[in-house]
């Protein structure tokens, strides 16, 4: 029995075994621009150096998408979404997994296991998850997304909903008004990678 992609997944072959610029901006067109449709948005990422690269910014630019990178060390100011989110959405994974592996090896004409298997059967089961996660429980994401500001106006109309693990009484307000505009395009120097401090710096008058 042969494992197979749907036309709803996509697997990208890279011997570095991590995204890079190429596969980001593949996966951008392919699927992620066709989805949003040009609604403006807000894309959350974790900060790492593919998604700092100048094609990568202009691509999402282009297309009315707003990347929002998130360093390492702010892990535990969206600890809701780790909770609220990833744990259930993990636990769905590794249960479909198991059944789909328990089925798999139940056929008769089932040859032994590859890697190139393991994944397919993988990937197939993460695009199922995110369906059923997002049909049961799309209210809870929208939810949790508030509460770590992921949702809200940044003019700070909204603060009032923040619910952030450790903090009390956030009050950030307008980020214009406290610390004017700044240049819509910025390049990080590389030796900036490993530091995972946020700074807001105002333009000079």
């Amino acid at each position: 029995m042969k494992l197979s992609i749907t036309t709803s997944e996509s697997k990208v072959f890279n011997e570095k075994a991590y995204v890079n610029d190429l596969v980001f901006l593949n996966y951008t067109d392919d699927f992620l621009v066709p989805a949003l449709g040009g609604r403006r948005t807000l894309f959350s990422l974790d900060l790492i150096g593919s998604y700092k690269m100048s094609a990568v910014l202009k691509k999402l630019k282009s297309h009315n998408i707003t990347p929002s990178l998130i360093p390492t060390g702010c892990t535990s100011l969206v600890q809701q979404l780790d909770v609220t989110i990833n744990k259930p959405f993990k636990d769905i994974i590794c249960e479909l997994i198991d059944e789909a592996i328990f089925a798999m090896e139940s056929v008769k004409i089932f040859h032994k296991w590859t890697v190139c298997d393991h994944c397919i059967l993988t990937t197939t089961c993460i695009g199922d998850t995110f369906y059923h996660f997002h049909i049961e429980r799309a209210d809870i994401i929208e939810c949790v997304f508030h509460k770590v500001s992921l949702l809200l106006p940044i003019d700070g109309s909204c603060d009032s909903e923040l619910n952030i693990k450790g903090f009390t009484g956030l009050e950030i307000g307008n980020w214009v008004d406290n610390f004017g505009m700044i240049d819509e395009e910025a390049e990080i120097p590389e030796i900036w990678d490993n530091d995972e401090g946020i700074d807001f710096i105002p333009s000079e008058e």
